[in-house]
């Protein structure tokens, strides 16, 4: 059981990487070119939707942050 738990928990680091590492690719490509696509604001934009849902939504937030250790 500790190895499937070291398992998820490898692949979910994993892909949290991933995910930051084309966040900030995707600020500096922001940055250098003109493109349609704002990651900024869609960082913002998920982090309000988590706050707009009241108590749920903050403890969600610190569940997901929880998650990016």
């Amino acid at each position: 059981m500790k190895n499937v738990a070291a398992s998820i928990n490898g692949v979910a680091g994993a892909v949290v990487g991933v995910i930051k590492g084309l966040i900030v690719a995707f600020v500096f490509a922001n940055i250098l070119y003109t493109t349609g696509f704002d990651p900024i604001g869609g960082v913002v934009d998920l982090v309000n939707s988590f706050l707009g849902g009241g108590l749920a939504g903050l403890l969600a937030l610190m569940v997901f942050a929880s998650f990016m250790d």
